[in-house]
């Protein structure tokens, strides 16, 4: 008995260090598979290129073609007076490295671990969820950091100029509930687009469809072979390895019992997951028992689960092949917001709190009440005011000039993380929805089938069980009203506060940084903490990259910031390790203004 019990626990213990030792050490282990991660697995799957140094031009039209008439002549003067160059590159020849410049880098181990188990599946989903025709950023802010004309050339490669949403040069609404009054473009700008066809004016200012966007995220996936390294999995926890005071590396925990280990960690998610949602105080205060589907966030409406993709195709497809296949993962439509007939009230004046208006007087709201706490902010992008931040033209707020640049190379020289802090805050500026999903839901405001409450709070909820409906008391600046209605929808964001994310509770423990109101104080590299090579994407690198940070701008700045760090690291060291030196040298301004360059206009 003895020898079998002995002969049980050697099995044992040696199946324990063969499971170990078989467990591959990742050079990056990246946790989620948005279009903010696929940016940076591009990088680091092309560790040469990603190493690149940048032209030294930071015009944002550098080689993209305005018109054929002015591409056959245009030549700019050299800076130091005579010598001249072509404006135009052809695409192969922009995104190829010089070999003189960069030396040659080892290749990287690295995995993506995405919870749906495919490249932008959230991302997707809650495009599909609600119902959102196009995205927000232009044609100039992509995924691919290779070749800022990459979407553009996806475009009229498989000829989907249609899909694409373009601005108008000047947009005007002004009623009471909301003023918006957009001169995108002065004289000196109009008059350079003007000397551009029509066609190349919509390709690189416009705003690129849903379907298209999935489509180009694809087609990227492919080109560099990105689906290999990408894992299903949702992550638990992960843990820190420590030698003397320093991470050697990471244990990452998976759900299903799986464990990861990584030199080093980038966490690619943000704050959206449905735990971290922003509830009002006012939920916590009612005292009846209610259907759950009757007071819902929008958080969970966005994590919904999408349907499973169909397995890939590995043999070539025909474009129409591409676009069925595109059409299909939206055919399940919209989440069913409510029933109809239904009265529902919505909390929250962001532009997702446009979108669920829409969805439910599509879907056959009988009534919808609009609450917000301040008044209507309409703005073609979610950050600036008149959309300064996002352009080359300026004005001059509160002694402040709000020039796009200018802006920039202030915020990247500003020390204090306070005043980076109020400078984001300043920008942003809350939620803020769009002229066009606006003027859309105009006609229902006219015919008073959707009621818009500014400067607007729900102060108590109470659930009638007999009669099924909810009583609301709802207080503004003509007084308070009590609203009776079905289904109330929560669309008041979610909580930034790195000191409650359960995922980060291992290495605040151990390397303990400031936070300033939830926003973590990290590194120029958006490194944690020198010895701990954990990366951070999205909103929380908002003290470091700007205001911009969660948009598909802010990825492009945050992955040439992280990739160019670890890539440098990893070649270094001679053995691949994560090598003694954890950050490079402080970058200068110009180049965190060339990392934004998608953000400029002209």
């Amino acid at each position: 008995m003895f020898f079998k019990f002995d002969l049980d626990f050697v099995t044992f213990f040696l199946c324990v260090c063969v499971s170990h030792a078989s467990r591959v050490m990742l050079d990056v282990l990246i946790i989620g598979g948005g279009p903010h991660a696929l940016t940076l697995a591009t990088l680091l799957s092309c560790p040469d290129q990603a190493l690149s140094p940048p032209p030294p031009n930071t015009d944002i039209l550098q080689g993209i073609q305005l018109s054929q008439g002015r591409a056959k002549t245009s030549r700019s003067k050299n800076k130091r007076g005579g010598a001249t160059r072509q404006q135009t590159a052809e695409p192969e020849e922009q995104a190829a490295p010089d070999p003189e410049s960069v030396s040659s880098c080892p290749p990287l181990a690295f995995r993506v671990v995405d919870s749906y188990g495919a490249w932008t599946s959230l991302w997707e989903s809650q495009f599909r969820a609600l119902n959102i025709p196009h995205l927000r950023s232009h044609t100039l802010v992509h995924t691919d950091p290779l070749n800022k004309r990459a979407l553009q050339e996806f475009v009229l490669e498989k000829d989907r100029t249609a899909e694409l949403h373009c601005l108008p040069d000047h947009t005007f609404i002004l009623d009471e509930n909301a003023f918006f009054n957009d001169m995108r473009l002065g004289k000196k700008d109009r008059r350079r687009l003007s000397s551009s066809r029509g066609l190349q004016k919509s390709l690189y200012f416009s705003l690129p469809g849903t379907r298209l966007s999935v489509d180009f995220f694809r087609q990227q996936v492919d080109k560099y072979g990105l689906d290999s390294v990408l894992t299903k999995g949702t992550v638990d926890r992960l843990t820190p390895v420590m030698s003397e005071g320093i991470v050697t590396s990471f244990r990452v925990f998976l759900q299903n019992g799986d464990v990861l280990e990584a030199k080093r960690v980038v966490m690619a998610t943000g704050p959206t997951r449905a735990q971290m949602a922003n509830i009002p105080f006012w939920v916590s205060s009612i005292a009846e028992s209610y259907p759950e589907e009757r007071l819902q966030h929008t958080v969970q409406l966005m994590h919904h689960h999408p349907a499973s993709r169909p397995a890939r195709q590995q043999e070539p497809r025909s474009q129409n092949q591409e676009q069925e296949e595109s059409s299909s993962s939206f055919s399940s439509g919209p989440y069913v917001v409510c029933e109809p007939g239904q009265r529902v009230v919505v909390v929250g004046g962001g532009l997702t709190s446009a979108h669920i208006i829409s969805i439910a007087l599509q879907q056959g709201a009988s009534h919808v009440t609009w609450v917000m706490r301040k008044h209507l902010q309409l703005k073609q992008f979610d950050v600036g005011d008149v959309e300064s931040l996002v352009g080359r033209y300026s004005h001059v707020e509160h002694g402040i000039k709000m020039d796009g640049l200018a802006y920039l190379r202030q915020f990247y020289n500003e020390s204090s993380v306070h005043k980076r802090l109020a400078m984001i805050r300043q920008a942003r500026k809350g939620g803020a929805v769009t002229p066009e999903a606006y003027a859309a839901l105009q006609p229902y405001i006219q015919n008073g089938q959707l009621a818009v409450r500014a400067y607007c709070q729900v102060t108590e909820a109470k659930w009638c069980y007999e009669s099924q409906v909810w009583r609301l008391s709802l207080c503004g600046q003509n007084g308070c009203e009590t609203w009776t209605g079905d289904r109330i929808w929560l669309a008041t964001g979610c909580k930034l506060d790195v000191n409650q994310d359960p995922m980060l509770s291992s290495v605040i423990k151990e390397f303990p940084i400031q936070v300033l109101d939830g926003w973590p104080c990290i590194s120029e590299s958006l490194q944690w903490a020198p010895g701990c090579p954990l990366y951070l994407m999205g909103q929380y690198t908002a003290l470091q990259v700007g205001p911009h940070a969660l948009n598909l701008a802010g990825g492009q700045a945050a992955s040439a910031r992280i990739a160019k760090d670890i890539i440098f690291q990893h070649s270094q060291s001679g053995d691949g390790g994560t090598g003694t030196q954890t950050t490079v040298e402080r970058a200068h301004t110009e180049e965190y203004i060339q990392q934004m360059h998608g953000l400029m206009w002209l």
